[in-house]
């Protein structure tokens, strides 16, 4: 039987945050906590969707005794509406209502009320799985030694054998989160697995910054070239960030496959951990410094034998566009086929309209490499 999971999140205030980072090195680690981002007042560690943050107090300040804040698991959503209504019923203060914050874990329903002490508590619901969508067709897929989950979409028009994509998400993503991308991409002709990487919701695995990624994806390679519906000779790979950097390395095992678009992607691990100091500490704990190298697809650009397209913010506060640029310089020096896209203006996070350009310039340089003739 699976365990009942408790844990969701917590913030606690510490009087010396150096200090309580050293003690809590000792074990967070051993279950599976890294990192992931800092600043000279907090720390956010991580397993997968659990966050555990911890803040410098303030002198002269205290916002309660230790806690500022903590998440327990609930079964289901109705259970998160049943504590509302006991919880309100017995004078409890409430922070806020039964609702769903889906920008900190996949399918997040909860209510939050204060304990006695002033303590904020959260009973919170989440997706243990991908769910099931309408219009794509749930998928296992087995990646290198784990499982991978995802959705297949397949297009409404034309007839098969369809070329087809592999959609690749960023840093705490999941394939739900690419189901609009997905949709857009099979409406232009394509078979789509829309795939959760490993470590993340659906997959097996813990999330590795891709070392092991990459595996998974000339495996979900093989899987989709084997559906009757596809055209295994005309498969491309997407990916975003994270993904972006996974389709590049998965691209330097020459693997068949025609072309690949990568979004705002690492490509030189030592030179972002070098130029933002916010993943600094999540680079260092996941791969330390060795580990660097072999997940920096810079490095790889003399194996990668597929077209490449590059598209980045100019404005991206979290890899920097010369991240890209570098790149592209890397492949050119190599003779290698590679198109830029820089983005006026846009950082990590495009708007609707930076979004439509990018996709565009996209779709065109799938057709002209995924489309026959």
């Amino acid at each position: 039987m699976k365990p009942r999971a408790s844990f969701a999140g917590a913030a606690v205030e510490v009087s010396d945050l150096g200090r309580s980072i050293a003690f809590h090195r000792l074990w967070l680690p051993m279950l599976g906590f890294h990192r992931v981002w800092a600043s000279p007042d907090r720390v956010l560690w991580s397993r997968g969707y659990d966050h555990f943050v911890m803040r410098q107090a303030k002198d002269g300040i205290s916002y309660g005794p230790g806690a500022l804040w903590l998440a327990v698991s609930a079964e289901s959503r109705g259970q998160v509406d049943q504590v509302h209504a006991v919880m309100r019923e017995a004078g409890a203060e409430m922070l806020q209502a039964p609702k769903e914050l889906d920008y900190f874990a996949p399918g997040y329903y909860s209510v939050a009320f204060r304990d006695p002490d002033g303590v904020p508590i959260e009973v919170a619901h989440r997706w243990e799985d991908l769910p099931d969508l309408p219009d794509a067709e749930l998928v296992k897929v087995a990646g290198h030694g784990v499982t991978l989950g995802g959705y297949l979409f397949k297009p409404q028009a034309g007839k098969p054998p369809y070329p087809a994509v592999i959609l690749l998400h960023g840093f705490a993503g999941h394939a739900f989160q690419l189901a609009a991308l997905a949709r857009l991409t099979a409406a232009n002709g394509y078979a789509v697995l829309a795939l959760s990487l490993r470590g993340w919701l659906g997959s097996e695995g813990e999330n590795d910054q891709g070392l092991r990624q990459p595996l998974d994806v000339l495996a979900a390679i093989d899987w989709l070239a084997n559906r009757p519906l596809v055209d295994r000779e005309r498969i491309g790979l997407v990916g975003a960030s994270m993904g972006g950097q996974v389709a590049l390395l998965a691209a330097a095992h020459h693997p068949p496959i025609r072309a690949v678009a990568s979004y705002f992607a690492p490509t030189d691990l030592a030179r972002w951990r070098d130029g933002n100091p916010f993943v600094r500490d999540y680079l260092d704990d996941l791969c330390g410094p060795e580990g660097l190298p072999v997940r920096s697809p810079i490095l790889r650009v003399a194996q990668i034998d597929a077209p490449v397209l590059l598209i980045h913010g100019d404005h991206d506060e979290n890899v920097s566009v010369q991240q890209t640029l570098a790149m592209a310089e890397a492949l050119q020096s190599h003779g290698k086929d590679v198109e830029t896209f820089i983005v006026p203006g846009a950082t990590h996070y495009f708007t609707e309209q930076q979004n439509a350009d990018a996709r565009r310039r996209m779709f065109d340089f799938l057709r002209r490499h995924l489309n026959r003739g």
